[in-house]
């Protein structure tokens, strides 16, 4: 890492984005910054939080609900969310490495024109919406405590954003105050909405009550809450 960033650092002449920031009167903050997970890494993190056994589960619900491991007909049968193409850039290795990579990412934030970044997990885009409570409240609380961990000596440059799950008041309550106060983050991401089921369609059919859902948006008279 110190080989790379000793190259990074010294190599080509100011890039157009490090020009622009140049003429600038003030930082430039990166309100939106996203990281890529280390999978290997994050199931390790998992481990500690739920044990072996979560983790199994959470290989498994990745296993069995991806859009390129279906047929064309399933994915028509299903009405299925393909996943989105650019999330995971793949031709230039550099630029991939540093969406994963805490400390390649500060080498190269200069040349990005940026002061300060809030990073977000990529993961958390759909462990926040889990409707396993079991799931949803490991894989979330493993995501923070990875978080703290790896961005923990790059406080002066960027901050994690929390991963809070807020299918009951309880359980946002509970992960942001470990989150706050434990862990010491500063950001927190909280989904707007929460996928619940139709009773009816339950009533009608196990099968069914996985389709049949409504989205309950986080509000004053929900009747979760």
């Amino acid at each position: 890492m110190t080989a790379m960033t000793d190259t990074l650092t010294s190599e080509k002449a100011m890039t157009s984005s490090a020009a622009v920031r140049a003429k600038l009167g003030h930082p430039v903050v990166d309100a939106d910054g996203h990281t890529i997970e280390y999978t290997p890494a994050y199931l390790d993190y998992l481990k500690q939080v739920g044990g072996a056994r979560v983790v199994e589960r959470f290989l498994t619900r990745l296993e069995t609900s991806g859009w390129y491991r279906m047929s064309p007909e399933d994915r028509l049968r299903r009405r299925a969310t393909r996943p989105a193409a650019w999330a995971l850039p793949a031709k230039n290795t550099l630029d991939r490495a540093t969406a994963t990579l805490p400390r390649l990412f500060r080498a190269r934030m200069d040349d990005f024109g940026l002061d300060f970044s809030i990073v977000y997990s990529s993961l958390a885009l759909f462990t926040i919406r889990d409707d396993d409570d079991e799931l949803r409240r490991a894989t979330c609380r493993a995501l923070n405590v990875m978080f703290a961990d790896i961005f923990g000596d790059q406080k002066d440059r960027m901050t994690p954003v929390a991963t809070v799950p807020a299918h009951t008041p309880a359980e946002a309550i509970e992960e942001l105050e470990y989150a706050v106060k434990t862990l010491g983050l500063k950001a927190a991401m909280i989904a707007s909405n929460v996928r619940r089921p139709i009773p009816a369609a339950a009533e009608a059919s196990l099968e069914a009550a996985q389709y049949g859902v409504f989205m309950d948006t986080l509000c004053l008279d929900s009747p979760y809450d």
